[in-house]
């Protein structure tokens, strides 16, 4: 039986971070990407679409799936990116 793959795109979203199983909120997320006193257990570090301060924060898939791993949180198996 051949294993499904799942595709992913390159960059999430926060829609599309909560879809992947992210269990937390934005705060806490927020926290513990710029908070030193999560530093330990910091969160791959979001990026900005555009310049303007409204412009929505994405997150690299694979540092994300990297960390779910080191977590314990569950990933798929099979990820190709488009």
């Amino acid at each position: 039986m051949n294993p499904v793959t799942v595709n992913l795109p390159l960059y999430l979203t926060w829609t599309q971070l909560k879809k992947l199983g992210w269990p937390l909120s934005r705060t806490q997320t927020y926290r513990l990407m710029d908070d030193p006193a999560y530093a330990k257990v910091a969160f791959p570090e979001c990026k900005k679409l555009g310049t303007h301060r409204n412009s929505r924060p994405v997150w690299y898939t694979p540092s994300v799936l990297e960390y779910f791993k080191t977590r314990g949180l569950p990933i798929p198996e099979n990820v190709t990116f488009f």
